[in-house]
């Protein structure tokens, strides 16, 4: 069964912020300041080897990013349960049905894409090695294969 893309969003970030936390902290006090607020992008900062100023830059992003993400997850949330109200209330696979799941799937395609951007406007305030190492690791949490070869989200 087909996840939301708001649980993958979610998942995501906390995956992050449990390999974060498991991982030593920076020693100056005004990177362990900006891990404590942020903590889900420790790992970022320990595993990328990034200089305060990238990290500042990138949890700056973040930050700015995360009314974006509960707005898409809203979207998400409110279009799956109207579909899920469609598909209980029909017994056949008619015009409303299938536009209940053609707006679904339009409103996952539009989280995904604004999701790829953050990323890739992340990747781009690193070096080429960073951003590689990052991409590598995140684009199959965005891209909705991070459960093997059949997973769907």
């Amino acid at each position: 069964m087909k996840k939301p893309l708001a649980i993958l969003i979610l998942a995501l970030l906390a995956g992050f912020a449990a390999f974060g936390i498991t991982r030593k902290h920076c020693t100056t006090s005004n990177s362990n300041t900006l891990l404590d607020h942020l903590p889900e992008l420790a790992w970022l900062k320990t595993e990328l080897a990034l200089s305060d100023a990238q990290f500042s830059e990138v949890a700056e992003l973040h930050d700015a990013y995360r009314p974006v993400c509960e707005e898409m997850c809203r979207r998400i949330d409110d279009s799956r349960a109207r579909l899920e109200a469609v598909a209980l209330k029909n017994r056949s696979t008619d015009s409303e049905l299938q536009q209940a799941i053609a707006q679904y799937e339009q409103v996952r395609s539009d989280c995904k894409m604004k999701m790829l951007e953050h990323l890739y406007q992340t990747a781009a305030l690193m070096s080429e090695e960073q951003a590689g190492r990052y991409l590598k690791t995140v684009l199959p949490a965005a891209l909705g294969s991070t459960g093997g070869p059949h997973s769907q989200h």
